[in-house]
């Protein structure tokens, strides 16, 4: 958890694991760094120089040595803001180039934890007042951990109500818990589940990892949701 959370904040799969060492060593010189951390020595002070430029790790001359010290982890959230700022700033004209760009593609393609999450946000970001859900089974809220809460989140602030349509077992899992809920018959579960919303129907799987592909096409996404419907009133109440 705490990886994923430095992870998010911009370092990378090393700066993470050199700070976190050095958050438990307290302080110390490049050769203690690398041996608890991990890291190759020859990339140690590459990676404390960076983490330096983030502001996340300060140095000192002891000894004629050079010792290294990690910065209160409240830093963190300042550099989250400082990514946000920069995003925001640069949104208007972002949006102006994507506004005056033909829109050709109607089928998006992402793959992971990240990429899934992004599918999600296009989904959100149609504000309907209904959300559909067919063939859930808690897979996917398992591989986007953090990220699912997020999205649930962004739901209810904006009021969009979801129904869910998950699988006879996922009684017991408490994985639709969150959703207005009905359920299919264990015996047609497979890793394959289907929301809509709006003019988006996002096909996601769920095998060793996780993938999302979402195409934006109203009458697709209506037909989705009459079909949605037939299931609704066919199979088992809560």
């Amino acid at each position: 958890m705490k990886e994923e959370a430095l992870l998010a904040a911009g370092l990378t799969f090393n700066e993470a694991k050199v700070y976190l060492a050095l958050l438990k060593l307290g302080s110390a010189n490049v050769n203690e760094i690398t041996k608890k951390s991990g890291v190759h020595r020859v990339n140690g002070y590459d990676i404390l120089d960076r983490l330096t430029e983030k502001g996340l790790v300060s140095s000192i001359i002891s000894s004629k040595k050079k010792v290294y010290k990690a910065v209160n982890p409240e830093r963190l959230t300042e550099l989250i803001k400082e990514k946000e700022y920069l995003i925001e700033k640069a949104l208007p004209e972002l949006k102006l180039d994507y506004n005056l760009t033909p829109k050709k593609e109607e089928v998006y393609y992402f793959h992971g934890p990240d990429g899934v999450s992004t599918a999600y946000m296009m989904l959100i970001a149609q504000k309907q007042k209904w959300y559909y859900a067919i063939g859930g089974s808690g897979k996917v809220r398992q591989f986007l951990k953090h990220r699912h809460y997020k999205f649930l989140k962004q739901l209810k602030k904006q009021k969009t109500k979801v129904r869910a349509l998950y699988y006879e077992f996922a009684r017991k899992t408490g994985a639709a818990r969150d959703y207005n809920t009905r359920y299919l018959p264990d015996k047609y579960q497979n890793p394959m589940m289907i929301d809509v919303c709006g003019s988006l129907v996002c096909i996601l799987l769920a095998t060793d990892e996780v993938s999302a592909i979402v195409i934006d096409n109203q009458a697709l996404a209506d037909s989705y949701k009459k079909y949605f419907e037939l299931l609704w009133n066919t199979v088992a109440k809560p």
